[in-house]
């Protein structure tokens, strides 16, 4: 008979409410771990996600990046051709429009930032086969704002660009930037 390590023993009671307080404080979400090891790595993850909000953040890469690419990244499947001569491919948008009806894609976190005592988060979602980008409060209840959609066809790089400009500008109106009332400020002469 073998004896049971600590990392094989299903998560405490404890750990699990923990888990559920940071995430509702960082606004995200976690599967339930089966085991105290991997309830601590998930506790350790969201600890560093409070202490590095109002900052552009990138999941750290466990294994070989491949395994685990970008949420809003092309896939191979999507594309014909190389360079100026890539198309998309005209099957993969029925086949996108299909899949679009039966569900949107999983919301990934881009970054979180902090404007008048309130945190946001920037979520990107792959809806109808299109990237869209929201602005929501990080506690879940509030107002939302579309900031952009179909950043898809312009690649990482400009989804990169757009969530650093879009939370220096929040940083520096000290205003969520898609707010009417920010825009309107903005747009006066």
């Amino acid at each position: 008979m073998t004896r049971r390590t600590s990392s094989s023993r299903p998560a405490t009671p404890e750990q699990l409410a923990y888990l559920k307080s940071l995430a509702l404080q960082t606004g995200t979400s976690f599967t339930l771990p089966r085991t105290r090891g991997l309830a601590s790595l998930e506790i350790d993850r969201l600890k560093v996600l409070e202490a590095t909000r109002g900052r552009h953040v990138e999941a750290p890469w466990e294994a070989d990046p491949r395994e685990r690419p970008y949420a809003t990244a092309l896939h191979p499947s999507e594309v014909s051709g190389f360079g100026s001569q890539a198309r998309w491919r005209s099957d993969h948008a029925a086949i996108v429009r299909t899949a679009a009806r039966r569900r949107a894609g999983e919301l990934t976190e881009l970054a979180r930032y902090e404007v008048e005592g309130e945190r946001r988060v920037l979520y990107g979602q792959r809806i109808a086969g299109c990237v869209t980008i929201t602005d929501r409060p990080a506690n879940g209840s509030g107002r939302s704002y579309l900031v952009d959609r179909g950043l898809e066809k312009d690649g990482y790089a400009a989804l990169k660009a757009l969530v650093c400009d879009y939370t220096d500008l929040a940083q520096r109106l000290q205003r969520i930037p898609m707010a009417r009332s920010s825009l309107r400020r903005e747009l006066e002469p």
